[in-house]
Formats: C-alpha cells, sequence, structure tokens
C-alpha cells in the first residue's frame, strides 16, 4: 500500500498537513473541532429541513 507511487499533490497535501500539526497542534486540534461541530451543525439543520418538506 505504501509502496505504490503517490502523486505531487497528495506529498504536498501531506506535508502542509504535518507542518501545520507540529508547529501549531493546539490550534489545528481547535479548527479541527470547530469543523466537525460545523459539520455537524449542518447536516442537523439539513435533517430539520428535510423533515419540514417532507411533512404532509
Amino acid at each position: 500500500m505504501l509502496s505504490t507511487p503517490r502523486g505531487l499533490l497528495f506529498w504536498l497535501v501531506l506535508i502542509i498537513l504535518l507542518f501545520c500539526i507540529a508547529i501549531a497542534p493546539v490550534q489545528t486540534a481547535h479548527t479541527f473541532i470547530s469543523l466537525i461541530h460545523a459539520m455537524g451543525k449542518f447536516f442537523a439543520g439539513l435533517k430539520a429541513f428535510l423533515e419540514t418538506l417532507s411533512d404532509p
């Protein structure tokens, strides 16, 4: 799996991600947690919206 060649974009994103984690681990963790919470709120709102549309 690791022996397969990867594209340049993969390595660039991986290096940037590792750099961000190494430089600012607390801020990076807060960013990921905020992103997860925002996605949860989005899908909860989408569910409420779709339930409202499906009500007769």
